[in-house]
């Protein structure tokens, strides 16, 4: 039987189709893992997907075409899956529950008391940040879910969202990622660390460079092994890691906030670009979601909360690059370090791979109407989602031509 937006007050978007924001209201009912699978479950992305499909331009006829062919399985919360509010988890011992799949329903209602309580913006923060050691966990589904619950404006749907990210919680940093020296760094190179907007280039052709001088898995803490999703895992928690990644001039802070986020965001859509995959793909969705989330909810109490965060994404990002093998990157970024100049002839420029990668007719498609267009035709799930983040990073962080070129890649 169909239930009611009113079983859980469901407040509607303006900015939404009825039939979208029926969708939404539907869906909460659902676990957001298919099947209510929560320890390395598939996301439910179908919230997710409608709310990108509608920003493309779709229809309701082409969401309910997708609706119609979505294959998977959502298990019913309380129904299917027999979770029930025990009424043990509170406001003030949440944290100690974290990482309990059971508790989701339980998680929802503490969550949507603090927001209804709160300012807004306040609580979202203050439990994004409480949850940051895991942030990456689901390979950051969590927090893209939560970007879109926050478009959408309704509480349910932000307290489904921050109750997901509190089952699938699991430490991975455990320490504050901080600035520190290496041992050694490559003579004649620029410090390691992101230390501006151009600096992202020249942080990973620094690592690059030392990676070919010293043995990582010698100064790891453990053996890491397993998938790639594993693997960067695992890497968050490295010290070398972080300094790699953040190095002696870091200046992720809060006073370059909108300079570290564009930077951040263009250097995941170039990775992308050139190392196509599952996890360069959500490295990019992840990077528009903690944008979206940055810019409607940081201020100037709040920006050192937000600054931290991109220190996080940044350090697992960096070790998707050294997962990736360390393209050569540093000519795609505004300014690359004058210390790599020998190296320009290995790098490839955007033009390169235009001419080496895209067909003419690819080329002929580079505008956003037609990426659009074609996203969803292709009624694929990560294609949609992809190219959303794509041209919402092109219109809210920088007009830059990588959005375009990671658009065109995840074309089918």
């Amino acid at each position: 039987m169909k239930k009611t937006a009113k079983e859980k007050n469901f407040i509607p978007a303006d900015f939404m189709s009825a039939l979208v924001n029926e969708e939404l209201a539907q869906d909460s009912f659902y676990h957001p893992n298919l099947a209510g699978i929560t320890q390395g479950g598939m996301a439910n992305h179908y919230p997710m997907t409608i709310m990108a499909m509608q920003a493309l331009g779709a229809s309701d006829g082409e969401i309910i075409t997708f609706r119609d062919a979505w294959p998977r399985h959502r298990a019913d919360i309380s129904q299917e899956l027999g979770l029930a509010d025990a009424k043990e988890v509170t406001t003030e011992n949440w944290r100690q529950y974290l990482g309990q799949s059971d508790k989701l329903i339980e998680f929802r209602r503490v969550f949507l008391h603090q927001l209804s309580q709160g300012d807004v913006a306040e609580v979202v923060t203050g439990l994004v940040d409480a949850m940051k050691g895991s942030l990456p966990m689901g390979l950051f589904h969590p927090l893209i879910r939560l970007s879109f619950a926050c478009e959408h404006g309704d509480p349910g749907l932000i307290a489904d969202a921050l109750a997901y990210m509190a089952i699938r919680y699991q430490e991975l940093y455990f320490q504050e990622p901080k600035a520190a020296p290496l041992v050694a760094e490559p003579s004649g190179s620029c410090a390691l660390g992101f230390s501006s907007l151009s600096g992202a280039g020249a942080s990973w052709s620094s690592i690059r460079q030392w990676l070919q001088k010293e043995h990582l898995p010698g100064r790891l803490s453990r053996n890491i092994y397993g998938g790639s999703i594993s693997i960067c895992e695992q890497l968050c928690r490295e010290p070398v890691v972080h300094r790699l990644a953040l190095g002696t001039g870091s200046e992720l802070n809060e006073q370059k906030l909108s300079l570290l986020m564009s930077g951040v965001c263009q250097s995941a859509a170039r990775l992308y670009v050139f190392e196509p995959a599952l996890t360069t793909l959500h490295g990019v969705t992840a990077s528009q979601a903690l944008a979206q989330l940055t810019l409607r909810y940081a201020n100037r109490e709040n920006r050192q909360i937000y600054a931290r965060l991109w220190r996080y994404f940044w350090v697992w990002l960096t070790a998707l690059y050294i997962e990736k093998g360390c393209p050569w990157l540093a000519d795609l970024f505004s300014a690359a370090d004058s210390a790599n100049k020998q190296e320009e002839k290995e790098v490839k420029s955007v033009e390169q791979y235009q001419q080496e990668n895209l067909t003419a007719g690819q080329l002929q498609l580079s505008n956003w109407p037609k990426l659009k267009r074609l996203a969803l035709r292709s009624q694929e799930v990560h294609v949609m989602k992809m190219v959303y983040s794509c041209y919402w990073l092109y219109n809210n962080v920088s007009q830059e031509q990588c959005f375009q070129l990671a658009a065109i890649k995840a074309l089918p």
